[in-house]
């Protein structure tokens, strides 16, 4: 089976969102691979293209080629799925990636189609340096 680097290990690793295909190769380096590369991780790829071209004027990036720094790449990928997760009013305390581009589909037709415009505010004030809330029905 083909693994690959999955575009949300830090924000999978920081528990900010979760995937029940990513598998932790080395936590340190905040890599994780893809368990099911070839049925899902063009989608997360392109999902998370989607997010740095929809948010390039909010977060200031004029220049495409530019590297983004880690901070503005959590600001893309977290801010953005949790903007997603609010639209679609999903009550996961931690978004599961997958399931959030499934609900777009069925709601919109396509990820492409979602209203990215609509999550710009949860990108450009999301902060990974806050503590996410604990779920009040976690014991732990």
């Amino acid at each position: 089976m083909k693994k690959t680097l999955c575009p949300f290990s830090k924000p999978i690793i920081g528990n900010w969102c979760r995937c029940k295909h990513a598998n932790l190769d080395e936590r340190c380096g905040g890599k994780m691979t893809c368990l099911m590369a070839e049925d899902y991780l063009e989608g997360c790829y392109a999902l998370v293209e989607l997010f740095k071209q929809r948010s390039r004027f909010v977060l200031g990036i004029t220049n495409e080629q530019d590297a983004l720094t880690h901070q503005q790449l959590m600001k893309i990928r977290c801010g953005g799925l949790l903007g997603m997760q609010r639209l679609l009013q999903q009550q996961e305390a931690v978004p599961d990636v997958l399931d959030i581009m499934q609900l777009a589909r069925e709601v919109y037709g396509d990820v492409e189609s979602f209203p990215f415009s609509d999550i710009v505010p949860d990108i450009q004030n999301f902060s990974h340096r806050k503590r996410r809330r604990k779920n009040r029905d976690d014991p732990n």
